[in-house]
């Protein structure tokens, strides 16, 4: 029996056994909770649900946030109340009427636009954003551009500059930094004279240190409204034009927003608006507006337009040929365009005369000013050859004497320093006197022509000469001159072909032949070495041709001289 009172308590070894569990939950419960948590928290990031669109937000707030410059006259600037204001601010207004809300500008830099648009403080961003490949890994740059800027140069009223060839060795001033200073004075052999900032290159300019400036396009049209170059002028074309975007946050890539502005920007390409904003803000009239408005109203031979968004298919893309073509990929091409930029990112080879159709279209002119250029010279310099020869066997001592003396000098100069004391030294004065100028084109055929027909005329003297010992009383005249051609055609082909070569000088004097062409785009590309093996090989085949030509003629002139 038990005793009164007293209770049953549980065995100290079962206590233990109880207590051990308990602090054995315990400890499992505070390992899985935060695996737990970790765990309900991946499942949210990897399929949440499913946020409204930055177009979705635009529209609840009834607002449209654009970043603009405040200090790039008149694109982005402050008016006298301090408002922002400017071509730009236009652009966003009338995106936000288009969306049907209202406008909220908010000032942007160069070094923060970017940055504001990631973090979400504004919806776009439309403050002269420059499309590169570099920014479209970290934005979403809308397609097509809706501006462009370039290289071109303020000068002096009365410079007397109509082309580019014009500022060839003469003085450029030019700002520190600017992406366009090495090609632009690698491509035209400008002597630039290089200041730290816009002041002091403009008082450069302005006290005549220079003859022009060379600058952003864009930002010149502020230049000109300071009150020291108001008389001056912008009177050379754009060169090295890069496109502007409107920038979205990178998250918006294939969003709806993209694609309303993307429609918009179309459209204000095809009705002319950016023309007349541009006009509203007294800017000199930009050539990239007039050419998108030329190919954004281009109809196809079915009279469909021809920048009309594809199937959703093919991505709901414009067509290639709308596009930037510096931005293409050979997935958004086909044909030898796809052929040439399988090549660029397979190989690394950026054959871009085969991927891009401006670059195709420069060099094959540039071929074919050579063959013009090689034509003339060929027929020029045996005109100079025979017709020198010919005036020193007229009999007349002093005219014999002139003739070689003039041949030997000519031959002794270099064609390269003939053509720049032509072009640059007599070109010069008589345009400073008579306002004369001449055609690049015609003064390279002339100098080239006269320094092979001067080694013609030597070449065509001493088969004279062994002739006459060969026949008495031969004298050179049009019935004979075939005969000293015969047998000097060794040494006249040997020249010819070499004019031929020499035909790539021309370039020195902004002619647009292969070699300018190619250098063209490698200012642009700076695909140096590609195109200077496609240059090398053009020209291997050019003169391979001539020299074939002129060994089937030389074989017909030996079958008729047997006979």
């Amino acid at each position: 029996m038990r005793a009164p009172g007293w209770r049953s308590h549980p065995h100290p070894a079962n206590g233990s056994k109880a207590a051990v569990m308990a602090r054995r939950l315990l400890l499992l419960a505070v390992w899985l909770f935060p695996l737990l948590a970790l765990a309900c928290g991946r499942t949210a990031l990897a399929a949440p649900p499913t946020p409204a669109d930055r177009l979705d937000l635009i529209e609840k707030r009834g607002a449209l946030i654009a970043g603009v410059k405040s200090d790039y006259p008149p694109f982005g600037m402050r008016d006298g109340n301090g408002r922002l204001i400017g071509f730009e601010a236009d652009l966003a207004g009338e995106l936000a009427r288009r969306l049907g809300v209202r406008l909220q500008l908010v000032a942007v830099t160069s070094t923060n636009r970017l940055q504001k648009l990631e973090e979400g403080a504004i919806d776009v961003v439309i403050a002269t954003l420059g499309d590169t490949p570099q920014r479209r890994e970290i934005a979403t740059l809308v397609e097509p551009s809706y501006y462009a800027s370039g290289a071109t140069v303020v000068a002096p009223p009365n410079s007397h500059l109509s082309t580019w060839a014009d500022l060839r060795g003469r003085k450029v001033c030019a700002t520190q930094g600017a992406y366009f200073n090495r090609p632009m004075a690698q491509r035209f052999l400008l002597e630039l004279q290089v200041f730290n900032g816009t002041r002091d290159t403009r008082l450069a300019l302005r006290d005549g240190r220079c003859d022009a400036w060379l600058y952003d396009d864009t930002g010149i049209v502020g230049l000109l409204a300071d009150s020291d170059l108001a008389n001056y002028e912008t009177p050379l074309p754009s060169m090295m034009v890069s496109p502007w975007a409107i920038a979205l946050a990178a998250s918006e890539r294939g969003s709806r927003l993209e694609q309303v502005i993307s429609d918009t920007i179309a459209d204000w390409h095809r009705s002319g608006w950016l023309i007349a904003a541009e006009q509203r803000w007294a800017i000199k009239p930009s050539r990239f507006l007039v050419d998108m408005r030329e190919l954004w109203t281009r109809l196809q031979p079915d009279g469909r337009p021809l920048c009309t968004r594809q199937s959703k298919a093919d991505g709901d893309q414009w067509p290639a040929e709308c596009r930037n073509r510096f931005l293409l990929s050979s997935a958004d091409v086909d044909g030898i365009q796809r052929f040439g930029l399988l090549l660029k990112e397979r190989a690394g080879f950026d054959v871009s005369i085969i991927h891009d159709a401006y670059d195709r279209s420069l060099f094959l002119h540039g071929l074919w000013v050579t063959l013009q250029l090689m034509v003339a010279c060929i027929a020029g310099s045996l005109a100079v050859g025979c017709l020198g020869a010919l005036a020193a066997e007229a009999g007349l001592p002093w005219l014999r004497g002139l003739v070689r003396s003039f041949a030997a000098l000519a031959r002794m100069t270099p064609p390269l320093l003939l053509i720049y004391l032509v072009s640059f030294g007599v070109g010069h004065v008589i345009v400073s006197r008579f306002g004369w100028t001449f055609d690049g084109a015609a003064i390279a055929i002339v100098c080239l022509s006269t320094y092979t027909g001067c080694a013609i005329v030597s070449a065509l003297l001493d088969a004279t000469a062994v002739l006459r010992q060969q026949q008495a009383g031969f004298a050179l005249r049009w019935r004979t001159l075939a005969q000293s051609l015969r047998l000097a055609y060794a040494p006249v082909v040997a020249s010819l072909i070499n004019v031929v070569k020499a035909t790539g000088m021309a370039s020195v004097i902004a002619v647009p032949e292969l070699v300018s062409a190619a250098t063209a785009i490698v200012a642009e590309r700076g695909n140096a070495a590609v195109m200077m093996n496609v240059l090398m090989i053009t020209y291997f085949l050019l003169v391979l041709a001539v020299v074939q030509f002129f060994n089937l003629l030389e074989r017909r002139i030996l079958r008729r001289g047997e006979h």
